[in-house]
This record gives C-alpha cells, structure tokens and sequence, in this order.
C-alpha cells in the first residue's frame, strides 16, 4: 500500500479571530513528501483547480464552522453532501459543491474539520488549544508509513475529542 498524499487547505481570515483556525494551522505546518498546504482565505473556490491538480489523494479542509452542538467536527465523503451547515466563501457557496467539483477533479476523498469560533476578534485559548492538537494529530499522520483514510479520520477524530 502507498502512502496517501494530503492536501490541508486552511479556510479563513487571520485577522478575524478564531476564523483564523484554518489558516493558522496552514502557517504551523511544515509541508512534506506527504502533506502539502494551502491557505485558501475567505475563497477557497478561486484555488479548486490548485487543489484537483496537486496530485492529492485525500484532500482535507480546515475551517470554523457553527454548529448547534458548538463543538469540534468532522465529515468525511458522502456525510459532506448529508449536512447543511457548511458553506463556504462570503459567496455561500455551499460545501456540497466544492466537494462535487472536487470528487469529479479525481480527488479519492474528502475530510471537513470544523472548529466553533468564540470569538471574531480574538484567536482565543480555547481555538489555540485545540490548533495544537490538530496540528500534533497531523505530525502524527505524516510519521505513519502505509495509513488509509480511516487511519487518518480516527487520529483526527481524536484529536478533536
């Protein structure tokens, strides 16, 4: 079995708190052999033919997002297309879009990882805090020689527990 190929691709502003979440953990990583990076702003739709053509086998967005529940989450494939909570860009262009682009682009799979913001002015502890698991749980993936997709949405998934 080969080693999967990830593509992180970091949604949202810096500047605007804990919306900063996706990009702060594309600034936190390193890019190696099997993780590459990119910070997609406010429009990750500008950067989808990037993302078809990076040769990724597992594509996965990082993003805040708001939730009844108010807690981390995660989807993966079709659960993307199942859930209506998710948009992107100031367009709301919603997700089930990008995912369609992207699956019909050749990119194998897809994983959403939602963090609830806090607050839109600061990058609050608890954001931070959660950052660095995420960012840990990633290390970790990029260690492992032979993981699949499910090996790579457990580690996440615990990481945000």
């Amino acid at each position: 079995m080969k080693n999967l190929r990830v593509l992180l691709c970091g949604l949202g502003n810096l500047d605007r708190g804990d919306d900063g979440f996706g990009p702060y953990i594309i600034k936190n990583i390193e890019e190696t052999e099997k993780i590459k990076k990119l910070d997609c702003g406010l429009y990750p739709e500008n950067y989808l033919n990037k993302m078809v053509s990076s040769g990724a086998d597992l594509v996965i967005f990082l993003d805040t997002v708001r939730n009844e529940k108010k807690e981390p989450m995660i989807l993966r494939n079709e659960e993307i297309m199942k859930t209506n909570v998710l948009s992107v860009s100031t367009h709301t262009l919603p997700f089930s879009a990008v995912y369609q682009f992207l699956r019909e682009g050749g990119i194998k799979d897809i994983i959403f990882l939602g963090v609830p913001p806090s607050s839109y002015t600061e990058f609050t502890p608890k954001t931070k805090e959660l950052s660095h698991k995420i960012l840990e749980a990633l290390k970790l993936i990029d260690g492992r020689n032979n993981l699949d997709i499910m090996g790579i949405y457990e580690i996440l998934s615990t990481a945000i527990q």
